[in-house]
C-alpha cells in the first residue's frame, strides 16, 4: 500500500505484522500461550493414561495441571477476553492462512473454556 505522510514523502508497504491485524494476531498469539502450558501435558498425561493405565503421578507431566487446576476456579472467568480478541481479530479482513491459525487459536481457548467449566462443576 502506497501513501503519504505528512511531509509529502512516499511510505513503503508495511510488513502484515506492523498492521492492525497483524497487532491482533500476535495479540492472540500470545494470550494462547498460557492456555496451551496447561493443555499440552493435559493431553499428554491423558495419553499416557490409555497407554499405561496403571502409571503413577509424575512430576513432569502433571504438576502444571494441578497448579492449574488450583488457579482455574479463580482465574478461569478471564477467559474471555482472549476469546473476544480472537472472534474480533476473525471479523478483520486478512489473509487465508492467519484465519486459520486463529481459528486454531480459537478452538484452543474454548477447549481451555471447557476446561475451567469442568474444573467449576467439579
Amino acid at each position: 500500500m502506497v501513501g503519504r505522510w505528512g511531509n509529502g514523502s512516499l511510505m513503503k508497504k508495511e510488513p502484515w505484522i506492523e498492521t492492525r491485524q497483524g497487532g491482533w494476531f500476535f495479540v492472540n498469539a500470545v494470550l494462547v500461550a498460557p492456555e496451551l502450558v496447561v493443555l499440552f501435558p493435559l493431553a499428554l498425561g491423558g495419553l499416557l493414561g490409555l497407554l499405561v493405565p496403571d502409571r503413577g503421578p509424575s512430576p513432569f507431566i502433571d504438576t502444571i495441571p494441578f497448579v492449574a487446576s488450583k488457579t482455574i476456579p479463580i482465574l478461569g472467568w478471564l477467559l474471555v477476553v482472549p476469546i473476544w480478541t480472537t472472534i474480533h481479530n476473525l471479523r478483520m479482513e486478512g489473509f487465508k492462512l492467519p484465519r486459520i491459525v486463529l481459528g486454531g487459536f480459537l478452538l484452543i481457548h474454548l477447549s481451555f473454556l471447557v476446561y475451567a467449566v469442568r474444573s467449576w462443576v467439579g
